[in-house]
Formats: C-alpha cells, sequence, structure tokens
C-alpha cells in the first residue's frame, strides 16, 4: 500500500475532491463566521464609540461646570472681596468725615479759647493802663494837694513865726517889766532895811537914854556907874555898828541883786535875740523844708510820669506780645488741625479697585472620535482557494481600542503647523489641520517629538505605518480650536 493508500484509506482523487469540498464548505463556513464576527465587531466598535462620546461628553461636561464652578466661586470671592473692600472704604470715610467734624469743632473750641484769652488780655492791659493813668492823675491831684499844702505850711510857719515873735516880744517885755519890778523890790527891801536900821538905831537911841537915865538916877557915882553907863553906851554902839553894819550888806546885797537882775535881764534880752534868730532860722528851714517838698513833689510827679510812660510802653509791647502769641496760636491750632486732618486721611482706606475679572472658562473642545470603518463584504471563498481572511478577535479588539485611545499625530497627516507654547513638561504644543479635514483647526503635539523624550511610550504605530498618541499620558490635552 502506498503512502496516500495509507494515509487516506481512499483513491487519493477522492480524497482530493473531498478535501477541497470539505475545505470550500469550512471556508464558506469561516467566511460567514467571519463576516458575522466583523459585523458583530463593527456594531461592538459602534457601541464602544457611542460609550466612548457619551463618557467623553459627560467627563467634558463635568470638567466644564467644574471650571465653571470654580470661577463662579473666585469670581463670587472676588466681588466679596471687593465689597468688604468697599464696606471698609465707606467705613473708614464715615470715620474720616467724623474725625474732620471733630478736628473742625476741635480747631473751633481752640479758636474761642484763644480769642477769649487774648480778650482777656487786651482787657486785662486796658485796665492796667487806665490804673496807671488814674494813678498818675491821682498822683498829681495829690500833688497840687501837697503844693498847696506846702503853701499853707509856709503860710503857717510864718504865722506861727509872728506868733513865736510876738511870744517872744512879749515875754522879753514881760521880762524888762519883772527886771523894773525887781529893782523897785531891792529898792523896797533897801529902803526897809534902811528904815528898820534907822528905827532901831532910834529905839536903841533910845533905850540907852533911858538905861543910861534910869542908871544915874539910881544915884550911884563912881567908877561902877560910869562902866555901867559905859557898858550901855558900848552896847549901843556895837547895836548901831551892826545896823549900819547890816545896812551895808543890805547894799551890797542891793547892788548884787541889781547886776543879777540886770544880768538875767541880759541874758533874757540875749535868749530872745537868739530866739528871733531861731524863729527866723526855723521859719527859713519851714519855707526850705516846703521847698524841698514841692522839688520832692515835683521830682515824684515826673517819676511818676516816666513810670506811667515806661509802663504804658509796657502794656504795650505786651500788647504786641500778645497779638503775636495769638497769632502764634493760631497758626498752631491751624497745624496741629492740618497734622490731625493728615493723621485722619491715612488712616483711610484705600479707594476699593475690583480686581479684574479672571476670563471665563473656556469650552472644552469636544474630542474628535474616528468612526469605526465598516466592514467589507469579503469575497466568498472558491472552492480550491483559500480566500477566508484570517482576523480574528484580538485584531478586531486592537482596532476598537486604537479607535477610542489614541489620536492619530503623525506629522505627515497634518498641515499648517504653528507653535503655540509649552506643556507645563516642556513638551511643544502645535495648532494645525489634518490634510483630510482642511475647515477645522485642532491643538495638540507632534507624534515625532515625543520619539526620544520620556514620554515615547505614548507613541504606537497603526497598521499603515503611522504615528498614533495616546494623551491620557501627556499633560497635553488634544482638543479643537
Amino acid at each position: 500500500m502506498g503512502l496516500k493508500e495509507w494515509l487516506f484509506g481512499e483513491d487519493p482523487s477522492d480524497l482530493n475532491e473531498e478535501a477541497l469540498a470539505a475545505t470550500w464548505h469550512a471556508a464558506n463556513e469561516m467566511w460567514a463566521y467571519n463576516w458575522a464576527l466583523s459585523q458583530d465587531n463593527y456594531a461592538y466598535q459602534q457601541e464602544n464609540t457611542a460609550a466612548a462620546r457619551i463618557n467623553e461628553t459627560s467627563s467634558r461636561n463635568f470638567k466644564e461646570q467644574s471650571e465653571y464652578n470654580g470661577w463662579l466661586n473666585r469670581e463670587n470671592m472676588r466681588l466679596f472681596e471687593y465689597s468688604k473692600q468697599v464696606e471698609a472704604y465707606n467705613a473708614s470715610v464715615s470715620s474720616y468725615e467724623e474725625q474732620i467734624d471733630y478736628n473742625n469743632l476741635a480747631q473751633e473750641i481752640a479758636v474761642n479759647d484763644a480769642n477769649r484769652v487774648y480778650q482777656d488780655q487786651l482787657i486785662g492791659f486796658g485796665f492796667q493802663n487806665e490804673d496807671l493813668l488814674m494813678k498818675y492823675h491821682e498822683a498829681g491831684d495829690v500833688a497840687k494837694y501837697d503844693v498847696a499844702g506846702t503853701a499853707l505850711g509856709i503860710m503857717k510857719a510864718q504865722e506861727l513865726e509872728q506868733l513865736k515873735i510876738r511870744e517872744t516880744n512879749i515875754n522879753k517885755d514881760f521880762d524888762v517889766a519883772q527886771a523894773g519890778i525887781d529893782n523897785a523890790g531891792l529898792r523896797a527891801g533897801l529902803a526897809a532895811t534902811k528904815a528898820d536900821a534907822a528905827f532901831k538905831t532910834q529905839q536903841a537911841r533910845l533905850d540907852t537914854t533911858v538905861k543910861t537915865g534910869q542908871q544915874r538916877s539910881l544915884g550911884q557915882a563912881g567908877r561902877s556907874a560910869e562902866k555901867a553907863v559905859s557898858a550901855m553906851l558900848a552896847s549901843y554902839g556895837q547895836s548901831q555898828a551892826a545896823l549900819v553894819q547890816s545896812i551895808t550888806d543890805a547894799q551890797s546885797k542891793y547892788m548884787l541883786d541889781r547886776h543879777k537882775v540886770a544880768e538875767t535881764l541880759r541874758h533874757q534880752a540875749k535868749l530872745t535875740n537868739l530866739k528871733y534868730s531861731n524863729i527866723a532860722s526855723e521859719l527859713n528851714s519851714a519855707i526850705r523844708d516846703e521847698g524841698y517838698k514841692t522839688t520832692g513833689i515835683s521830682l515824684k510827679i515826673s517819676q511818676l510820669g516816666e513810670q506811667t510812660k515806661f509802663g504804658r510802653e509796657q502794656i504795650q509791647q505786651s500788647i504786641i506780645s500778645a497779638g503775636e502769641q495769638y497769632a502764634a496760636d493760631q497758626n498752631r491750632i491751624t497745624l496741629d488741625k492740618y497734622q490731625a486732618d493728615l493723621d485722619a486721611s491715612s488712616r483711610m482706606q484705600p479707594v476699593p479697585e475690583a480686581q479684574p475679572q479672571e476670563s471665563k472658562p473656556l469650552v472644552i473642545p469636544e474630542t474628535v472620535f474616528v468612526d469605526p470603518q465598516r466592514p467589507s463584504q469579503p469575497p466568498k471563498p472558491k472552492k480550491g482557494v483559500n480566500t477566508v481572511p484570517q482576523k480574528g478577535l484580538i485584531s478586531y479588539a486592537t482596532q476598537v481600542a486604537s479607535v477610542v485611545a489614541p489620536f492619530t499625530s503623525d506629522i505627515q497627516l497634518k498641515e499648517d503647523i504653528i507653535p503655540v507654547g509649552t506643556s507645563p513638561s516642556g513638551l511643544p504644543v502645535y495648532e494645525f489641520t489634518y490634510k483630510d479635514k482642511p475647515n477645522q483647526r485642532y491643538q495638540g503635539v507632534m507624534a515625532q517629538d515625543l520619539l526620544n523624550t520620556k514620554y515615547a511610550n505614548a507613541v504606537s504605530t497603526r497598521p499603515d505605518g503611522l504615528y498614533q498618541v495616546d494623551y491620557s499620558q501627556l499633560d497635553v490635552e488634544f482638543k479643537k480650536v
């Protein structure tokens, strides 16, 4: 038995026909299966694409709403902060206006106080001036009375001089009269002494005669009688001598007393002349003193006039100084108010300025989805020819995955490419147009730029040899612009 017979157990030609028929039948079944599978895969891809669109739309709407909510929150916060700034500014303006009103009131009170003090000073200076003038005029009036008093004093001194002269003249006349009386008394005393002596002499003579006669009548004689008579005569002689001596003594005393009276009269005359000199000197002294008083009064009036003039000049300078102080007080009050106004102004909040409104978030461009390619019915198998494509489920799954996630980013499919910036990681970003869609602009990357970077794993090759990019691995968003 040959090999074919051993293998197939029949005639090889029959077996070959049967094999061809079986192969053709299997090919038809595989074609039907593959065609059905292609249609199922197409439907599955359509569902996945629709689900991807829905998911992308939901995600895009969620992102747009989230970004809009974030923008709205920031806008509300911006308006809130601006309203708070306006509120603080209005409060500071109100406080500033109240402070300005207070400063104006304080300035008015301070000005009124300064005016009152200045007016009080002027009134005080006026009273001082009036007091000086009154004192000056009063002193003048007093001086007039004092001058009149000095004249009256001179008159009184003159009158007193006349009285003293009259008194001195009277005393002089009295002294002369007294001296005359004293002389007359002395003369009368001397005469009385002489008369008494004469009477005593006569009486002694008579007594002696009587006693002598009595002795003689006794009839005695002799020496004893003579002795008795002699004794009587001797006694008479002694008494006569005593009387003579008393008269002599009286005359001597008379002369002494007259001399004394004369000396006393001369002494009184000298005293009278001295009194005349003293009276004249006292009158001159009184006149001189009154003159001195008059000169002193004039000097006092002159000094008072100078003092009054000097006092009035001091008052005038004090008025000028008070006016300058008043002006300085006004300036100080004005400066204090200005400083207080500046302090109030410095505490004012700055005029609020609203921050520029943040641009509303852009609409997220729709993701471009490539619809799955509708499967074309392959040619039916022919008997004796194996024409059934051997694409299985995995290849269709790969096709679906390539449609959902990656985007074609090969530079060969793009035109009008313009650089617009870089991503946060430094990837170049472009705007471009697909050659098969010249009316729509897109933004994204070029696959060729990623090949030598850390994002090379995001680049894959399509079955046709062109590059595509998985943007989920990048910090760049693929979008329409």
